[in-house]
């Protein structure tokens, strides 16, 4: 059994990904959180020399460090076998993620641009226009699973962009195949535990809202 610690701040948002892959597989981790620097910022300016690139997340493999989150997801994804089962399925794969990960980074970067338009442009146009074509081509390829004849890590990273860290559940419901497949995946036992059980986002700060509430929440709260 591969000795794992997995290392990122006390909060989702770019680690929570690959907590997602480590609950699905089953395998015991350390889960090692390091305090927001808005609560506390020692612990990470004593960690942030010690890594390759100065960021986190870090999962460390029997010893071996890997960093960067999608990396770190992709690795963990072929250790689980839901990478993709063929070359062609993979990079299938990649694409999907690539697409969920550009919409996650728009809800970041709507919120740092500290404009309102932004956020309802996020959310009337950029939602929209990626979940229709998410479910189109999920259509497209039988309506089950986002790439082949079973579970990926696509469908998982789809399943983080439609939890409310960024999606309202009505938003979701709006795309009955992409509502049918997160809902699947919520089902299975490791992720629904993890779900149920996991801690709590961080404390709030108001600069980072976006980590805490979603652009929806954002936008209901500012009437």
């Amino acid at each position: 059994m591969a000795d794992i610690k997995y290392t990122y701040f006390d909060l989702r948002v770019k680690g929570e990904p690959a907590r997602l892959l480590l609950a699905y597989s089953g395998l015991k981790y350390t889960d090692d959180r390091v305090p927001c620097p808005w609560d506390d910022a020692a612990p990470w300016e004593a960690l942030k020399p010690a890594l390759p690139w100065g960021q986190m997340p870090r999962l460390v493999w029997n010893g071996e460090v890997v960093c960067q989150s999608m990396s770190i997801c992709r690795f963990l994804a072929r250790e689980c076998g839901i990478a993709g089962n063929t070359s062609l399925e993979m990079a299938q794969v990649d694409e999907i993620i690539d697409v969920v990960q550009d919409t996650i980074l728009a809800s970041y970067k709507a919120w740092y641009s500290g404009s309102k338009a932004e956020l309802v442009t996020l959310t009337q146009k950029i939602f929209p226009t990626v979940l229709g074509q998410l479910e189109k081509r999920l259509q497209e390829r039988g309506g089950q699973y986002m790439v082949g004849n079973n579970l990926t890590c696509a469908d998982i990273h789809l399943f983080f962009l439609c939890t409310e860290d960024f999606l309202e559940k009505e938003v979701v419901a709006q795309y009955p195949l992409i509502a049918n497949l997160v809902s699947r995946v919520g089902a299975l036992p490791n992720i629904a535990n993890w779900m149920q059980n996991r801690p709590d986002n961080g404390k709030e700060a108001d600069g980072f809202k976006i980590y805490f509430k979603n652009a929806f929440k954002i936008l209901k709260d500012d009437n």
